[in-house]
């Protein structure tokens, strides 16, 4: 009897052991984060036409954007036909925001929007708070610009962008969309 106890007691104490001498070296083991898929410079034009990497739709900006970010819903009359009553729909936080506009057929338009946070990340991780440096490489075919603002636009969409920065780091995302 006492020879089946002591047998149980060093298969108890090596599987103990093994066990700890695994979690330890588990422990102590450097974990390193995988480091991000390379960023591939767009032409301006790609990312003019799809800013997000999605559609700015009331579906995917509920989908996509921070949970703090809250929504305004407006209605006003239509400039053309008063007749007809128009919707604006605002998501914001503090000074950030996007504005869709739905008219009487559903259609959805993006008006524009201001991204004051770090909280948004546009294509290729253009985000406020980055450098002017890391900006320009986001791009293939964007030649630098000493000045404060840098203007996208293309004639293939109606929405332009303005990415203003202060002491080489954005600081403003400014976009606007012709409807009308």
């Amino acid at each position: 009897m006492k020879h089946k106890i002591g047998r149980h007691f060093r298969y108890v104490g090596v599987t103990i052991l093994l066990a700890s001498t695994l979690i330890t070296s588990c422990l102590n083991k450097k974990l390193t984060k995988t480091p991000p898929g390379e960023i591939k410079p767009l032409e301006k034009e790609v990312f003019i036409l799809k800013p997000f990497g999605y559609e700015p739709n009331l579906k995917n900006f509920k989908m996509n954007l921070p949970s703090s970010f809250k929504l305004h819903i407006y209605s006003m009359k239509n400039i053309h036909n008063p007749a007809v009553t128009d919707t604006i729909y605002k998501f914001y936080q503090n000074k950030s925001e996007f504005l869709i506009y739905k008219n009487v057929n559903n259609r959805e338009l993006f008006f524009g929007g201001n991204i004051y946070t770090n909280k948004i990340k546009l294509r290729n991780g253009i985000t406020i708070g980055m450098t002017r440096l890391e900006f320009l490489n986001c791009f293939s075919n964007l030649k630098s610009d000493a000045k404060d603002t840098i203007r996208l636009s293309s004639k293939k969409a109606p929405n332009s962008m303005n990415f203003i920065f202060r002491n080489n780091k954005l600081i403003v995302i400014k976009m606007d969309n012709y409807i009308d």
